[in-house]
C-alpha cells in the first residue's frame, strides 16, 4: 500500500500531528527517558506552535497516511534561500522500512525543483544511526551539526543533511 499526504490546515489536523508527535517521540527518543520525550513533542510540537508554524506561511505540514491510517507527518520549511528543508519527517514504528521516508524526500525534492531550488536539507538527532544510515541511502551528505537546547537542561546535536542535484 502507498502512502499518501494529506497538507495539514485545519485544527483538527493539527490537533492529530501533536497527538502523532506524542507517540512518536516516545518511540524514537529512544535514547531520553519516555518522560523527557513525551515533554520534548509539548514543546516541539505543540498544537499552538505547529498552527503557528502553518499560519506564518514558511512552513507546510503534511500528515502521512497508509489507507485511512496517519502514521506519520512531516514539515517541509520554504524559507532557506534556494532549498527546501524537511524539518520534521516522523514515522510510526510500524510504518517504517515500507519506503514511505524515501517518498517524502523525493516529493520534496520534486516540489523544489518544481520551485527552481537546487538543495534540499533534512534535521536528524546527530545521535540517530537510523537516521543517518536513511540521509546516506537517499544520497544526502552532511552539511554540519549545532547543539540545540530542546528543553531547559537538555540540548540535542542536530544534524543538517544536504542533497544538491544542480
Amino acid at each position: 500500500m502507498n502512502a499518501t499526504y494529506k497538507q495539514v490546515t485545519k485544527a483538527r489536523y493539527i490537533r492529530q500531528v501533536s497527538d502523532l508527535a506524542r507517540e512518536i517521540f516516545v518511540q524514537h527518543y529512544t535514547k531520553l527517558t519516555p518522560k523527557v520525550a513525551a515533554q520534548l513533542a509539548e514543546a516541539w510540537q505543540n498544537e499552538d506552535l505547529t498552527d503557528d508554524e502553518i499560519h506564518c506561511g514558511a512552513v507546510n505540514y503534511f500528515l502521512i497516511y497508509l489507507g485511512s491510517e496517519a502514521v506519520g507527518y512531516f514539515a517541509l520549511d520554504l524559507r532557506p534561500v534556494g532549498a527546501v528543508c524537511i524539518s520534521r519527517l516522523f514515522l510510526l514504528e510500524k510504518a517504517r522500512g515500507r519506503g514511505i521516508g524515501r517518498s517524502v524526500v523525493a516529493y520534496a525534492q520534486k516540489l523544489a525543483e518544481g520551485d527552481g531550488r537546487s538543495r534540499l536539507f533534512l534535521q536528524v538527532w546527530a545521535k540517530d544511526l537510523k537516521a543517518e544510515g536513511f540521509c546516506k541511502r537517499c544520497r544526502f551528505r552532511p552539511a554540519g551539526v549545532e547543539p540545540v537546547e530542546v528543553l531547559p537542561g537538555v540540548t540535542l546535536d542536530i544534524k543538517t543533511w544536504e542533497k544538491l542535484w544542480r
